[in-house]
């Protein structure tokens, strides 16, 4: 796990790390989660029910699309 250093003695951990994402948690208590340019700051609880709602829309999204959506995946950053 990844420690980076902030300002005013606050660090933070990397918990996940992708191309489009970032969660880290901060020694304050709080959990980050960097999308692009914004950054959420969330409760341990309000990440694990938005990860919740995240996983129940894919599962929506593979019933619904078509077999030749699923394009090779990369490492570039995507949107």
């Amino acid at each position: 796990m990844e420690i980076a250093m902030l300002g005013q003695g606050c660090c933070r951990a990397v918990l996940a790390q992708s191309p489009c994402a970032e969660v880290t948690r901060c020694s304050c208590g709080h959990i980050h989660l960097a999308v692009g340019p914004v950054t959420l700051r969330l409760e341990e609880d309000v990440l694990r029910a938005l990860g919740h709602t995240l996983l129940e829309a894919i599962q929506h999204l593979e019933e619904t699309a078509p077999t030749h959506a699923h394009a090779a995946s990369d490492d570039r950053w995507k949107q």
